[in-house]
């Protein structure tokens, strides 16, 4: 096979990967870890085909650390699942260090957006715009969200987003988009 196969491959493996989590997320709010087990090893097939055993295993550690490692702080605050750490590790181990971050920073103004529409939707924007902002201010003094009374973490004063719908718009945008 030629490297455009393989790039080809790649990407292919990639769409679905961002794809199949974000309609999991939608419908389950969770991202199975089978699905992103798969796309570990698709990346780590794809990255050794496309540029060589060891440097596509260095692309493939450094994307997948560069990637949980932009998410994992939004986990400690309760901003955002495992699943979803997860899989913007999977999707950094397909674009390499570099390529994580660019697809992390996308995917974070996309999850805004969609943070967005969803308080637009839900008609609930008081609400959720305190819970936005108590998690927007604990993080400089690096707690955990401050929730209001009888609201347990991720329910109540803040949405539940579907963060696998972002990373699957950031990873599009920046592999094939105006990015």
């Amino acid at each position: 096979m030629t490297t455009s196969t393989h790039l080809s491959l790649a990407s292919f493996a990639l769409i679905l990967l961002v794809l199949t989590a974000a309609a999991y997320d939608v419908r389950t709010r969770r991202i199975p870890n089978w699905l992103v087990g798969m796309g570990l090893i698709s990346a780590l097939v794809a990255q050794g085909m496309a540029i060589g055993v060891g440097a596509g295993c260095l692309a493939w550690l450094g994307g997948a650390a560069v990637g949980i490692g932009l998410c994992f702080g939004f986990f400690v605050l309760g901003g955002m699942g495992a699943g979803d750490v997860k899989l913007m590790g999977a999707i950094g181990a397909f674009m390499g260090p570099f390529g994580a971050f660019h697809v992390a920073l996308v995917s974070f103004l996309a999850g805004g957006v969609l943070a967005l529409v969803m308080v637009l939707l839900r008609r609930e924007a008081r609400r959720s715009a305190a819970g936005v902002s108590a998690l927007l201010l604990s993080i400089p003094f690096g707690s955990k969200a401050v929730h209001a009374e009888g609201q347990g973490p991720k329910h109540g004063g803040t949405i539940q987003l579907p963060y696998a719908v972002a990373f699957a718009a950031g990873t599009l945008l920046v592999k094939w988009g105006a990015m």
